[in-house]
């Protein structure tokens, strides 16, 4: 351990102001990605993707088992914590990082480890592991095994989110070499040169890692299903790693496999890929518990069959994804208020009565271009047709907010002592507060709750389309989700007036992230989380850096963007954001610039900001998640 280090609490690291004025937040899918192809067996072939399985399927008589029985929207497509997108589903029950977020709380806490230290300058971390913690395969945790986990986030050709571990927010400290990239992706991380992250089993129980410059988030952002720990040579996808087992044995349904191993106090124990995933208690965990046999997370594509079959007792627990349509806001009764978590029951219209949870969710939903497929003046009109009030009010019923940034409320930066993140939010919208460009002076520029479908039209027509000169687009959307179909159907008859004929097309979400690292669709509609309560957790992306591994590819080399709003954003970010001797002034700055010319460029439109739901049937014994949602089961009970 370093000389020159100081003791900390979880707290006092992650930042208590910060988990004081975030009470009540989640997270979802997130974005981060490389532009790198799956593995060759991580598309679905263990079933019929579009069958949807019977209400009399295996333990669908919840109340007799003591299997939680959970459903997901679409199949899992892979085990592995650095291709999965979101972590993959369920994750959090069968994985397991240093730390977690206890019942999705913030701050984060230890899971695996027993303490931590950071140094003087903020710079270098040192974990010290508890002893006797099994995997699944029963091998003991071992400082080497997390070596092994980080360097295969970060240079493993399977990884999906090394943006997480090297890119331009937290990055551990590593050597880059220009001439491993070529010509067409130069600005991407490709450049890691391979062995040389600055990670170190100092002995068998002790772990540590370098920073490249400080990030407040450190242990957040480690915190996440990323960071999972797999014993060490798994599989040998990564430099000095020969690998037991090969990558679809290991990760997926080839051979005998899943041989997957992880931490989680559930292990899998069958996976079939288009049906479900069942885990099984595992009985050396880690932790206390768990209460449970098992968990069985069955695939349920369309939203409206997971309320029905909820609803009919073939389900225990229903969260996120929530059906819109079928959802009836007047049903719910607000009992009990803890800070923004609220709980009570919802009663269906046949009288049944089940447990209910809401809290503010630190997510945002959006749409996103590619901006090497559709002009500027046609992601303007889409900007100019949309009406986030309308959205929120009918197609969320009041379960989510207008979003008109990508950096959520909770999270948004504020410049002035007593004007809380949420407010800066509202009126840097409406009226331009605080804004630091000249296009953000007058706030939200494309209507702020109103559509403007005359500018729409202008727009359009001043780029040279008219009636006899439509422009076409596919919109794509997720498969089974109402809320994004609706949002893009209300969409489609708006932008007829202003010569846009646009077709919708729905397609499963893991494969619309697949289709958008390809870069193949030309619009597609999307949720992100945050993993951390900063709002560099999303703005990373739309900075203008790294454009050929983004989904809008603003910036790539023909695409349709504009290089003053990309300069802008990139000197914000490189000379506000950046810099060693940056304040925390400086970086709301870079952040409210980046948010602004986002606007400007309309590479991500934001819908809504909604609020994380939860339904559980009676006899089931959970509490509500809280701030991140990520939470892990391992206490949950079940009667009968």
């Amino acid at each position: 351990m370093p000389e020159d280090t100081t003791r900390r609490g979880f707290l006092t690291v992650a930042g208590a102001g910060a988990a004081t004025a975030l009470a009540g937040c989640s997270s979802g899918p997130s974005e981060e990605s490389t532009a790198t192809d799956e593995p060759t067996d991580s598309t679905d072939d263990g079933g019929d993707e579009s069958a949807e399985p019977s209400d009399a399927s295996d333990d669908s008589t919840s109340s007799v088992s003591n299997t939680l029985q959970m459903m997901s929207p679409g199949p899992v497509q892979t085990l592995d914590p650095i291709n999965a997108k979101g972590s993959g589903v369920g994750f959090n029950q069968y994985g397991s990082s240093l730390l977690d977020f206890p019942n999705g709380e913030y701050p984060p806490e230890g899971a695996v480890i027993e303490d931590y230290s950071m140094s003087d300058d903020g710079l270098t971390y040192t974990f010290q592991l508890k002893q006797g913690v099994s995997f699944h395969d029963g091998t003991e945790l071992t400082a080497d095994d997390v070596v092994y986990s980080f360097r295969r986030l970060a240079g493993s050709e399977n990884s999906r989110n090394r943006d997480d571990i090297i890119g331009e927010t937290m990055t551990i400290d590593h050597e880059k070499d220009a001439s491993r990239t070529e010509p067409a992706d130069e600005e991407s991380l490709a450049d890691y040169v391979p062995g040389s992250l600055a990670v170190d089993a100092v002995d068998d129980y002790t772990f540590e890692f370098t920073l490249a410059s400080p990030f407040q988030y450190t242990l957040s952002q480690i915190a996440g299903g990323t960071f999972a720990i797999l014993p060490a040579g798994s599989v040998g996808d990564v430099d000095g790693y020969d690998g037991e087992y090969e990558y679809n044995e290991f990760f997926s349904t080839a051979g005998d496999g899943p041989a997957y191993a992880g931490l989680g106090p559930f292990e899998v124990d069958e996976w079939n890929k288009g049906d479900a995933l069942r885990l099984t208690a595992f009985d050396d965990y880690y932790g206390e518990g768990p209460e449970l046999d098992g968990v069985t997370i069955t695939v349920v594509e369309s939203a409206n069959t997971r309320f029905s079959r909820f609803q009919n007792g073939n389900a225990d627990l229903m969260q996120e994804d929530i059906s819109t349509a079928a959802f009836n806001p007047e049903s719910v009764s607000i009992e009990e208020t803890s800070g923004s978590r609220s709980v009570g029951t919802y009663t269906f219209d046949d009288g049944t009565t089940v447990n209910y949870g809401e809290i503010p969710a630190l997510r945002t939903e959006y749409i996103v271009f590619n901006c090497l497929e559709v002009p500027l003046p046609v992601r303007r009109a889409f900007a100019y047709a949309m009406n986030q009030d309308e959205i929120a009010k009918n197609v969320y019923k009041g379960t989510g907010q207008p979003a008109y940034h990508m950096t959520p409320p909770a999270a948004y930066p504020t410049f002035e002592d007593g004007v809380s993140s949420a407010e800066t939010y509202d009126r840097h919208a409406e009226n331009g507060y605080q804004s630091v460009t000249e296009f953000g002076a007058d706030g939200y520029p494309y209507g702020y709750g109103e559509t403007l479908l005359d500018e729409a039209r202008s727009v359009m027509e001043q780029a040279g389309y008219g009636e006899n000169d439509r422009y076409e687009i596919t919109a794509t959307t997720i498969a089974g989700d109402s809320a994004y179909g609706s949002v893009f159907t209300r969409l489609q008859s708006k932008l007829r007036s202003a010569y846009i004929d646009m077709s919708i097309e729905e397609s499963q979400f893991g494969t619309i992230i697949s289709r958008a690292i390809n870069g193949d669709m030309e619009v597609f509609g999307l949720g992100d989380g945050m993993e951390y309560p900063g709002p560099q957790n999303f703005l990373r992306f739309l900075w203008g850096n790294n454009p050929g591994s983004q989904f809008t590819r603003w910036g790539a080399e023909g695409s349709f963007y504009t290089e003053e709003y990309r300069q802008t954003a990139m000197d914000a970010w490189e000379n506000k954001y950046q810099p060693d001797d940056s304040t925390q002034q400086s970086r709301n700055e870079a952040f409210q610039t980046v948010e602004e010319m986002n606007w400007a460029s309309v590479q991500e439109l934001p819908t809504v900001n909604p609020v994380a739901q939860r339904f559980w049937q009676e006899y089931v014994d959970v509490e509500m998640h809280g701030v991140m949602g990520n939470q892990t089961f391992d206490q949950v009970t079940k009667g009968e």
